[in-house]
């Protein structure tokens, strides 16, 4: 990560922390999720982390060929994991990744 880390992409009121910075290095986006344990159990962490897997995959499009680090992790004011739903998890990642800069975006 760098130094000092970038600002989250949404807002306190989000559900996510999405930050993203470039890579000095690679050939396409790369992306990293965290779930401490005061998230929950292991089971309903894991599945978080499954489905902003499946949610990245499906947006992923829109970083084709550039060599962005995607960190996403649940924020503060998420609610528990298991009321967070894929179409949430979609939203806020879809969101923060048309706000970055135009002349950074295919």
């Amino acid at each position: 990560m760098p130094v000092p880390p970038p600002r989250p992409l949404l807002g306190r009121d989000a559900y996510l922390d999405i930050r993203i910075w470039r890579q000095a290095t690679g050939s396409g986006p790369l992306l990293l999720v965290t779930s401490p344990r005061k998230t929950g159990p292991a089971v309903r962490r894991n599945r978080f982390r499954r489905q902003v897997r499946m949610a990245f995959l499906s947006l992923s499009g829109r970083l084709a060929g550039q060599p962005w680090v995607v960190w996403v992790r649940p924020a503060r004011s998420a609610p528990p994991l298991d009321r967070l739903t894929f179409r949430d998890i979609e939203d806020q990642l879809g969101l923060a990744l048309r706000r970055l800069p135009p002349t950074d975006t295919p």
